[in-house]
């Protein structure tokens, strides 16, 4: 029986690998995932879309774990960066061609068997920066520095 931490590495290891069926296949049928936005979604379709996303973006994303705290067999936490070069569409943002180091979180819960909730945080606003997009408070995006 796998416990959270070591379906947690799988997870990571099947997301640097580009595993969509793996990381499909972790998730039990009606899990939750918690995306960046706060939003819960049911099952692991929302997950694996996530994912796609983000290294269709970034299709030279990189993760590296920070630090990785296990409090008990069912529930694994993960601090980690993110990085990658924009040289893909990010929900409806052109590339930039920029490079990011995103800090960020996830929190899995496990059934004991397979992943019932994951969920993942981190600054929104940081990656915008760094992309230079940062949507103004008038809701128009800041222009980068020259």
């Amino acid at each position: 029986m796998p416990n959270a931490a070591d379906l947690h590495r799988e997870m990571f290891n099947a997301i640097q690998k580009r595993d969509y069926e793996t990381i499909r296949s972790l998730f039990m049928p009606r899990s939750i995932h918690v995306s960046g936005d706060g939003i819960e979604k049911a099952g692991p379709d929302p997950v694996v879309a996530e994912v796609e996303t983000f290294t269709t973006a970034f299709p030279d994303l990189t993760i590296m774990i920070r630090r990785h705290h296990v409090p008990s067999n069912q529930v694994s936490i993960i601090e980690y960066a993110f990085e990658g070069t924009h040289l893909g569409e990010l929900d409806g943002l052109p590339p930039t061609n920029e490079k990011v180091s995103v800090v960020a979180c996830s929190v899995l819960e496990t059934d004991g068997e397979m992943i019932a909730r994951e969920a993942d945080y981190f600054d929104t606003m940081a990656l915008l920066d760094q992309l230079g997009t940062r949507p103004s408070a008038a809701g128009a995006a800041v222009e980068a520095a020259p």
